[in-house]
């Protein structure tokens, strides 16, 4: 049984709900207290709030009963020590961020559906699985939610990027693609609206057709600047992945005079996290409301900085990289406490913070994935235009 989900004020929220999760102790934990792995691993709480939790039956610890026994007992977590084998099972009351709201809550538009394949048009400002706070406001569950069927993604999109998804309907059928996809044999165009007038942009009122783009090498312009991720989570240096050959190219569609702004076509030849967005960024032409890599409206300044002044990082002085990275993490932090309001509403259920509501204009961007095709051409996907080409 699905928790409710509403909308209101442009989103849509999921009602808190209980999960249960079980899974073996972890090395670290052996011979120890559980209320003391509790206390020091999880500070999101003080001991009194684990130590009610474990009486009430959220946090319960199981061994078996003999070594030559398959079957798991309850054992008192106050009293015992974690062993080796031990499983801790865990009931969490679950507090979803709310994700932009789409047509009322009603199915995501089909490009296409067959007995392997479903693709569609993915709305911006949801996940498309389970990641992070993340698992019932993604588009894989409300599919199966709504159509009673499990869908594997073929590639991710961005929470905030819109256009063309496709969703395998088995895993034999998901690897498929996917290998096409690392193997190149994957055409791919995204559309996206920058700052400033891009090269060879010219005033128009028409979209040229899909199959005049990048015709011309002499109006394509390309970005093999090598692409890092960056997870302030993680820390120094798990928190920045290595540096990557990355390509793009980008083609002319129209220029924007009055808002000085750029309609372009992007074709990402590698698949790095961010790549068109960095790459864009490192032109001079970022995404007009790129919450991240444009100098106008991004809420992570030093971030931004960081990969405006490394194209790869690992050529830097390690430790003057690790201050930077540690201004990262600290901006990140901060943000994220901006979540909690001031007065601490607490959920009674459970005492988590009550978080602020996100932006909702940072839920989404202007980058549109348009079109896919393979080049056997046995399949050949496009969505409509977005609303903001116009």
């Amino acid at each position: 049984m699905y928790p409710e989900s509403y909308i209101a004020n442009g989103l849509r929220y999921i009602k808190p709900y209980y999960t249960t999760r079980s899974s073996y102790v972890k090395g670290r934990w052996l011979n120890k207290a559980l209320i003391d792995i509790l206390t020091k691993e999880f500070k999101t709480h003080s001991k009194d709030y684990y130590l009610n939790q474990i009486h009430i039956g959220n946090y319960q610890l199981q061994r078996r009963s003999s070594n030559n026994s398959s079957s798991l007992q309850n054992i008192d977590p106050l009293n015992n020590l974690i062993q080796n084998g031990d499983v801790l099972t865990t009931k969490q009351h679950k507090h979803e961020p709310p994700v932009k709201a789409w047509n009322n809550d009603q199915m995501f538009k089909i490009i296409y559906e067959d007995d392997a394949l479903l693709v569609i048009d993915k709305p911006a400002g949801i996940p498309v699985h389970p990641t992070g706070q993340f698992y019932l406001n993604t588009i894989t569950e409300v599919i199966k939610q709504q159509q009673n069927i499990s869908v594997f993604p073929c590639y991710r999109l961005d929470k905030v990027t819109s256009g063309l998804l496709i969703l395998a309907k088995n895993n034999n059928t998901a690897r498929q693609i996917q290998m096409k996809i690392s193997n190149r044999d994957m055409n791919k165009i995204y559309l996206a609206r920058v700052k400033g007038k891009f090269p060879f942009c010219h005033i128009t009122t028409t979209i040229p057709h899909i199959s005049s783009l990048f015709k011309h090498n002499s109006i394509t312009t390309m970005c093999t600047l090598p692409i890092y991720s960056i997870e302030p989570k993680k820390g120094f240096p798990a928190g920045l992945s290595d540096s990557k050959p990355a390509t793009t190219s980008f083609y002319p569609i129209r220029y924007l005079p009055d808002t000085n702004e750029s309609i372009i076509a992007c074709k990402p030849q590698t698949g790095r996290t961010h790549q068109i967005r960095i790459h864009l960024t490192k032109l001079g032409y970022p995404i007009v409301n790129d919450s991240i890599y444009c100098d106008d409206c991004t809420t992570y300044p030093q971030r931004l900085q960081f990969v405006k002044d490394h194209d790869e990082w690992e050529s830097t002085d390690e430790k003057s990289i690790q201050i930077q990275f540690q201004r990262i993490i600290d901006e990140t932090n901060k943000k994220k406490d901006e979540l909690i309001p001031a007065d601490g509403e607490r959920c009674p259920q459970c005492e988590v913070p009550i978080m602020n509501d996100p932006n909702l204009k940072q839920l989404q961007i202007f980058l549109h994935a348009w079109q896919y095709n393979d080049k056997e051409a046995t399949f050949n996907y496009q969505t409509d235009l977005p609303e903001w080409v116009n």
